[in-house]
């Protein structure tokens, strides 16, 4: 019975960090410490948040150094998180199409639509995110890459931001 009382006790815990529930935090356990890794090569240390900066309840922590390198400010990067965890639970080959009506489907990590954002319209005969320069080719292949999902989920916010004073609009939040 042991067992069962440590998969609740860590259900609750992650309900909580999520939101849900009404456990509150001074009744969860304290995470155990985190060891300090090292920053990516591959990335600038201007471009990197401190790791003191990363809180402990992140939940895609995976993805904040890419995410910083595809142009999002630390500010912005909690909220991402949590679009990266509630839109493909930080799986960058996420791919759904159950809940869309129009047959369009929602690609990668931050679950951008191809109808709306890749895909030829009227608008933007080869796709507003090749228009702006984030795609490089006619389709959506790209989406499941992290750089470039990251990099458009950027260029979605910006173009929310600018047109209706939201940018986490597109995600509903």
């Amino acid at each position: 019975m042991d067992w069962l009382s440590r998969l609740l006790a860590g259900v609750a815990a992650t309900l909580a960090v999520v939101g849900f529930g009404g456990a509150s935090p001074a009744t969860l356990p304290a995470p155990p410490p985190r060891p300090l890794a090292l920053v990516s090569e591959r990335l600038d240390a201007s471009q990197t948040p401190p790791r003191s900066t990363i809180p402990d309840t992140r939940l895609c922590p995976q993805w904040w150094e890419l995410a910083r390198q595809a142009g999002w400010t630390k500010d912005l990067l909690p909220t991402l998180d949590y679009v990266l965890w509630r839109e493909s639970r930080c799986d960058a080959t996420a791919h759904n199409t159950t809940r869309n009506r129009d047959k369009s489907a929602d690609l990668g990590l931050t679950q951008v639509n191809n109808r709306s954002w890749c895909l030829p319209t009227r608008y933007y005969p080869k796709g507003y995110l090749q228009t702006v320069g984030v795609l490089s080719t006619v389709g959506c292949e790209q989406l499941f890459d992290p750089i470039h999902n990251l990099r458009a989920a950027k260029a979605i916010f910006d173009y929310a931001q600018e047109k209706n004073g939201n940018g986490w609009q597109p995600w509903k939040l």
